[in-house]
């Protein structure tokens, strides 16, 4: 009865876990991917260089693609030119050349922007599981961080 019980909860710490570190590593695969969507949004600002009324898009754009995000500082002046990009897009006229191309790619980042937030939310709740605490996974593993970003598509 005993080794039935120990090889349960041994079973259950195992799928803990793994689920855990799963749920992490999907946030990060999803940061991931929201980055190459908004660097492709940005790139598709680009494609207008030297158009007028685009002046302020490409500007901010250009500064998109010249901040990485690998340290804490570099991802907050990240998300303050994402977020000055937004806007600067909404205020474009909507029957502007490439206005299509520009909707689907507000579109993709704006899904990506759901997938990776659901995940950073899935992988944070996952670290308070009473398995995860006493095996103190939150020390092993890197809490995963929201991207503070405007949904494009409002």
């Amino acid at each position: 009865m005993l080794v039935a019980i120990v090889a349960a909860v041994g079973a259950y710490a195992t799928w803990t876990v793994t689920r855990v570190e799963r749920l992490h590593r999907r946030a990060r695969t999803a940061e991931a991917a929201l980055l190459t969507k908004l660097d492709d949004r940005a790139e598709t600002v680009l494609k207008f260089v030297g158009r007028p009324g685009f002046e302020e898009a490409v500007a901010l754009a250009l500064s998109v693609v010249a901040v990485p995000a690998e340290t804490r500082r570099q991802r907050e002046l990240r998300e303050y030119a994402e977020n000055d990009l937004t806007r600067a897009l909404r205020e474009l006229d909507r029957d502007h050349v490439g206005a299509d191309d520009l909707e689907a790619a507000n579109r993709r980042v704006a899904l990506a922007r759901q997938i990776h937030t659901d995940f950073v939310r899935d992988a944070v709740a996952s670290r308070s599981l009473p398995i995860a605490v006493l095996m103190r996974l939150h020390h092993r593993l890197p809490r995963p961080q929201y991207w503070d970003i405007e949904d494009p598509l409002h």
